[in-house]
This record gives C-alpha cells, structure tokens and sequence, in this order.
C-alpha cells in the first residue's frame, strides 16, 4: 500500500513537471514590427540562437521571440502574461511594479554590484526618513569606491544630491565614522553593508548587544537603469532557474551572453537583484 502510494505520488510529481516543462518561456523582442510569439526562424542571428538555445536546453521547454515595439508594451505585454521576461528601463518598469519584479542586472565590466548601503542615525534621532537629514552632517566610512562612490550614488538616487547634506565627512573606517556619529560630530551615517556588519554584527561576540545606540533608518541600493523583468506570478522554480542560468552565462557561453547583455555596453557579468531595482525607494 505505502508502495503503490509513493509510486503514485511520484508519477503525479513527473507529470506535474513536465507539464510544466511544457509551458514556453516568451521573450520581449524591441521591434520595428510587432507580431505573435514564435519560435526563432532560420535567419536569426547567431548570438539570438545561441542564448535562446542555451536557455531551451537548461529549462527543457521551448523558448519563444515576442515581438514588441517597445519597452512599454513589453511592460504591458508582461502584466497581461502574454510574456513572461523582458529588459525594461525605469520609466517602462513603473507602471507594471505591482505586477513584475527584477530579476537581473548587469555589472559593468571594472565596476562594483549594487550593494546595500546602510544609512543609520542616532537611536534618539528624529529623523524618520531620509528626507529629515537635509542639512544635516551625515559622515561616511573610508574612501573607497564602496565606502564612498557607491553610498552617495544610492543617496541622489533619492533626492540627496550634492548640497542636500549641510556637511559630509569621510573617516578612514566604519569605526572612525560611528565615533564621529556617536560624539554628536554627525547626525547621520552611511556604510556599505559589509562595514556595518562588522561594526554591528548580528551575533554579538561579547554579552552585550552592539549598537543598541544606533538605529537604522533605511538599507538602500543604487537604483538600477536597466534590468530583466519577469511577471510576478512566474512560478518560484522558474525565476531562480532564470537566474542561476543567467549568473554564470558569461562563462559558459560567451556567444550566448554577448547578445543577451547587449543592452548593457562593455557588461562583465549578470547579477541577482531585488524585486523593485529598478524604483529609487526611500
């Protein structure tokens, strides 16, 4: 009896996978001619096949070319679920934000992933947003690129351009940066996700809770430009298939990768990237 029921059970699990191995993945085409989704013809270019081909083979389902005019109706094409993936920008992305998500952005090539930046105030603070800072001293941990470069970009993604903060101050580390902010020097600080791991880490080594005096205002990201969208209903096995596929493309198949990043001039590799990417939330 328990025999006949796990084999049961594992029919019904293949015929559920491979019905739906079965469904094709659709993909917006930007083109000057619209038209129904089909299958590649003979005269497609070869790193068009090549990345179609590579995707066919990993997600053992056919892989289809939807032609659109342009990043808008691709937009509207994916709310509909007409299509199931398509490269928006931010303007075609925003009216579908409720009904898509990012799945994938690509890393310049000689450029830093958009990693999260913690900006965190005094735990007495009043501020609530990142919008009571403005003119306010917010102090920054180190002078690299990630320490530097990437905080202020994720910040005037938000409005804090140059001149938002009444006065910036760069220290050697995390740690010089928190003795800045914790002597009442600064009213904000902003660290890259590893720095404030450190200085704040989650299992504290010593009895006592670090950073009790400080609290977080917000964790953000540089806003993306540009990224892989897929219909939010897209089954959970289906997106991370996309995205492990898609991570190590560069390496496995340079044609294939070469016309997939083509949106994204001198591209070094695709990564992983948050639902809402592409909106510069606070």
């Amino acid at each position: 009896m328990k025999r006949s029921l796990v084999a049961g059970l594992a029919a019904a699990l293949l015929t559920a996978t491979g019905a739906a191995a079965a469904e094709p993945l659709r993909i917006a085409a930007i083109s000057p001619k619209a038209g129904p989704c089909a299958a590649l013809g003979a005269a497609s270019p070869a790193g068009e096949k090549a990345y179609y081909d590579h995707l066919a083979k990993r997600l053992g389902t056919v892989v289809q070319r939807c032609p659109v005019a342009s990043a808008a109706e691709a937009a509207t094409a994916l709310a509909a679920g007409k299509l199931d993936l398509a490269v928006l920008d931010r303007a075609a992305f925003a009216p579908v934000s409720g009904t898509a998500r990012a799945i994938l952005t690509l890393r310049p090539q000689g450029g830093l992933n958009r990693i999260v930046i913690v900006l965190a105030v005094p735990a007495t603070s009043p501020a609530r947003s990142l919008v009571d800072l403005r003119g306010k001293t917010l102090v920054l941990g180190g002078a690299t690129p990630a320490a530097l470069a990437v905080p202020r970009q994720a910040m005037a993604d938000r409005g804090a351009t140059t001149g938002f903060f009444g006065q910036e101050r760069v220290e050697a580390d995390g740690e010089a940066a928190a003795a800045v902010l914790r002597a009442g020097q600064a009213q904000a600080m902003a660290l890259h996700a590893a720095a404030w791991q450190r200085l704040c880490p989650k299992v504290a080594v010593k009895k006592a809770k670090p950073c009790t005096d400080l609290r977080v205002l917000a964790r953000i990201r540089p806003q993306a430009s540009q990224a892989i969208v897929v219909r939010q209903d897209m089954p959970l096995d289906t997106r991370y298939r996309l995205i492990g596929i898609h991570m190590p493309l560069h390496l496995e198949n340079a044609t294939a990768f070469a016309w997939a990043s083509a949106w994204s001039p001198k591209a070094a590799e695709f990564e992983p990237t948050e639902a809402q990417a592409l909106v510069a939330t606070p």
